[in-house]
């Protein structure tokens, strides 16, 4: 059973003027037991840039092992997992063998451990956001998140209780 104040609302209007698309997303989502607010807010923005992707789940507590975003195909094999960059390499490994389509999200500068990995490990994207601008949303985080992102190329905007935050994002799409 969840923590209630582990609880989260989510509304979330997405404008993705990458593939075209606007998307009003409304779910309850929760903090993993011993998550950081940090980890959590990559992961929701990490659902925010596939949203366009309808068959996306967004950390199913009932599966183990957890996967922070990700979409299975009709065989039940990982078609796509977005996972957050905890400095644990190991599981970025094991990801790498389980999924077709993997995308490591962490904050800019990237930790020189993962930019290694990353070189010798082709078929893997990054996505790369500033770290103020999470350290910005976990600062104002309430219980009920009334998101307005828009999602460009090489930026992601955030609108939420009158502050608009703003932040250069690496990602190349596939």
């Amino acid at each position: 059973m969840s923590d209630k104040g582990r609880v989260f609302k989510a509304h979330f209007t997405i404008n993705d003027n990458v593939h075209h698309c606007q998307l009003n997303e409304h779910f309850t989502t929760a903090r993993r037991d011993n998550e950081s607010l940090h980890h959590f807010i990559l992961r929701l923005l990490g659902f925010c840039l596939f949203a366009y992707r309808h068959d996306l789940t967004l950390c199913d507590a009932r599966e183990k092992p957890q996967r922070d975003v990700y979409a299975k195909n009709d065989f039940d094999d990982y078609e796509l997992v977005i996972e957050v960059f905890t400095g644990d390499i190991k599981v970025l490994n094991k990801l790498y063998r389980e999924a077709q389509q993997l995308y490591v999200i962490t904050v800019l500068p990237v930790d020189s451990e993962l930019q290694h990995w990353l070189l010798a490990h082709q078929r893997v994207e990054l996505i790369a956001i500033e770290n103020a601008f999470i350290a910005r949303l976990e600062a104002m985080l309430a219980r009920s998140l009334a998101w307005h992102v828009s999602v460009d190329s090489d930026e992601i905007s955030i609108t939420a209780n009158d502050v608009f935050l703003r932040s250069a994002l690496q990602v190349s799409w596939f």
